[in-house]
């Protein structure tokens, strides 16, 4: 895959001595994924892979000479990594605190005031 280009030789090493695999190649070197927390960078060079192969078929198949392509998943990838960014810890972890369970469930609570609707026997 584009996301291991560059790990051959220690993935092949890894295997014949049946050591851990390498998680990355020649991507994890790319300047946007130095821009990103080491928190993400395993899912930000995951999200620049897919769109690089994208790109790579795009360019090799299409018609046009445009880069359009590429500048367009440039910024999909920036702006990934500005919403995983932007996250609170809590949001990632998942845990909910109880005052937001309480907020979430506070819709769903029957209205006493409001007029009963009965329905036809």
């Amino acid at each position: 895959t584009v996301h291991m280009l560059g790990a051959e030789k220690a993935l092949f090493r890894a295997l014949k001595t049946k050591h851990e695999t390498p998680k990355y190649g020649l991507i994890y070197h790319a300047s946007l994924i130095g821009q990103a927390a080491p928190k993400f960078k395993g899912k930000i060079s995951r999200v620049l892979a897919a769109k690089c192969a994208l790109s790579i078929r795009v360019d090799a198949l299409g018609e046009s000479n445009e880069a359009t392509i590429g500048i367009d998943s440039r910024e999909k990838v920036e702006a990934r990594l500005r919403q995983l960014e932007g996250k609170s810890l809590g949001d990632v972890s998942g845990v909910v605190s109880p005052t937001e369970r309480a907020k979430k469930t506070e819709h769903n609570r029957v209205n006493k005031d409001a007029p009963a609707i009965l329905s036809p026997p």
